[in-house]
């Protein structure tokens, strides 16, 4: 559901519980989403991924929002990555 005018209300939180709270017009890109939170957080995106509220990763940045289907209130996650357990080492 799109609020009156088009706009999405969109919030990406990352760790801490930091949350950047923004507006963006359905045809911009996903980018551009990145952008203002790396800025406003001040962050930097390395070893980050972009997620839905649902866990859904978003890799295609040069999509638009609703072509990636970031719906109107959604919080995006923009965590670091987390690593994986050693395989070969096993289990204790």
């Amino acid at each position: 559901m799109k609020p009156q005018g088009g706009k999405l209300t969109v919030k990406v939180l990352i760790e801490n519980d930091k949350v950047y709270l923004e507006e963006y017009n359905p045809n911009q890109k996903v980018q551009v989403i990145l952008n203002k939170t790396l800025t406003n957080l001040k962050i930097d995106d390395e070893g980050r991924e972009l997620r839905h509220e649902d866990g859904t990763p978003i890799t295609d940045f040069n999509q638009t929002l609703a072509e990636a289907g970031i719906e109107n209130e959604e919080t995006l996650r923009f965590f670091k990555k987390s690593s994986k357990p050693d395989r070969d080492k096993g289990f204790a």
